[in-house]
């Protein structure tokens, strides 16, 4: 073998020998990087809640609630819970009432299990024809002046509606809320977590800290003619998704002996009829 061979074969192993070890560097630093967030997850918890309402036989998933995970047990939070219970909010019936509502926008929030106008796509049905509703129709009306185009003022007939009507009842909870929410977070010194329940009732709050917390929708949410409100203690633990979703943390307006709660049902007050808007 030539000078010339020689250096060849010289450079080929030393570029072979870098780039081994540039590879076995990149997969050590890899592995390194998974362990470390395998172990930084495994010291975190997972709490998948399934929230419902039984009457009877049946059991029916509440969607669309709120709830909130705040850092103490109830004993350490005893104020925070005594405010929460204390606290009423007026219910979605005597509130739209209030405000002069017609008896069809009061029906389709109800139907609709909704605080406000925007929890739902408003269909055609119910700006015209007999399933009309007042409120939505005159409001399509405006918005067909000014659009010239009949799915665009349906798609923006909330624009036309007082803020009252639009958005009045879930603006006087976000309110009611926000001065709970403040008083937990001055007390704990911790960030107050919110979750909502999707359309079959259950809600993840993932990544949390290993302890003891208290949680709660704060406000009575209304499901079947009731206000139902929850104040639950949780200890978290480490715990992995997939197990979390296997045991959730059940919440109904019966008692399970599995999850340690206050539960506070009231009958919905009957609220008094005044004259619609014209």
């Amino acid at each position: 073998m030539n000078g010339n061979g020689f250096e060849f074969q010289l450079r080929l192993k030393r570029r072979f020998s870098f780039c081994l070890f540039t590879f076995t560097f990149l997969l050590l630093a890899v592995s390194f990087a998974f362990t470390a967030n395998t172990q930084t997850q495994a010291t975190r918890g997972v709490i998948r809640l399934k929230v419902q309402f039984k009457a009877g036989e049946t059991t029916t998933n509440l969607p669309r609630r709120r709830f909130f995970l705040i850092k103490g047990s109830l004993a350490d939070n005893k104020a925070l819970t005594e405010k929460i219970r204390q606290t009423q909010v007026m219910s979605r019936e005597c509130y739209y009432r209030g405000k002069g509502a017609s008896e069809a926008l009061i029906k389709w929030l109800k139907e609709n299990d909704c605080d406000s106008v925007y929890c739902r796509e408003i269909e055609e049905r119910y700006v015209t024809g007999g399933d009309a509703v007042p409120e939505f129709k005159a409001a399509y009306e405006s918005g067909l002046r000014s659009f010239k185009d009949l799915n665009v003022a349906r798609r923006w007939l909330t624009v036309n509606l007082s803020p009252d009507i639009r958005a009045g009842f879930y603006d006087e909870k976000q309110k009611v809320l926000g001065e709970l929410i403040k008083q937990a977070e001055a007390s704990t010194k911790t960030n107050v977590w919110s979750v909502i329940t999707d359309r079959v009732g259950s809600a993840y709050l993932t990544d949390i800290e290993s302890g003891t917390y208290t949680i709660s929708n704060l406000v009575g949410s209304e499901a079947n003619g009731e206000s139902i409100l929850w104040i639950c203690e949780k200890d978290v633990k480490p715990t992995a998704l997939t197990a979390a979703m296997k045991r959730p943390v059940t919440l109904s307006n019966l008692k399970d002996p599995k999850t340690p709660c206050e539960i506070v049902v009231r009958p919905l007050p009957v609220c008094e009829k005044t004259a619609a808007r014209q």
